[in-house]
């Protein structure tokens, strides 16, 4: 009987590493999760981000809701939402010595929603492999804690470019997201 798997993408940590890595963004949610299955049997996608603001940044949330409206028509995939809130940022200049002040966003309620899924599905007895496709060192715990169980294996696949040296030693599978991992992954060819 093949492995039951289940995929957790942490979406914002995957689209900036790749855009960073690769000077793209248009990759293909469902065919990189297909592909890191490998012919196992898929039980779900887990695919996790946090809305933009659409007043802030008019633009920039259409563009993401096309995206997150594409992701319904992939098989087997549900999308978990954080929330995004501005942060504001104070720096002080080393040559004029003046304040600046920068407004930015962070993501609230990613991480630890995707630290529950992978350790409540597992608990239930609903996956045999968790894959999780992020860098992100705040996950490196709820890996450890499944490992922990019987017949529990956890995979984590990410690009070279951010990937957190503690979460990669945790994994019992590692999987790097590259040029040649990617060639069949794009929305566009180039």
């Amino acid at each position: 009987m093949p492995d039951r798997v289940m995929v957790f993408i942490d979406g914002a940590n995957l689209y900036s590493c790749i855009r960073k890595a690769f000077g793209r963004t248009d990759f293909d949610v469902g065919k990189i999760g297909n592909k890191l299955v490998s012919g196992r049997e898929l039980v779900r996608i887990y695919y996790y981000n946090a809305p933009i603001d659409p007043v802030e940044d008019p633009g920039g949330s259409r563009d993401q809701q096309k995206f997150f409206a594409a992701l319904g028509w992939i098989p087997y995939l549900e999308k978990r939402m954080g929330k995004l809130l501005p942060r504001e940022t104070r720096h002080r200049c080393p040559n004029c010595n003046r304040d600046n002040t920068y407004r930015t966003h962070v993501q609230k309620g990613v991480d630890t929603r995707i630290c529950i899924d992978i350790v409540t599905l597992a608990v239930r007895e609903t996956y045999d492999v968790g894959i999780v496709v992020s860098g992100d060192s705040d996950l490196t715990e709820a890996v450890h804690f499944v490992k922990e169980f019987p017949r529990k294996r956890i995979e984590n696949a990410f690009t070279l470019e951010g990937w957190a040296p503690d979460l990669r030693a945790e994994a019992d599978v590692k999987i790097i997201i590259d040029a040649a991992f990617l060639a069949d992954c794009w929305r566009n060819r180039p």
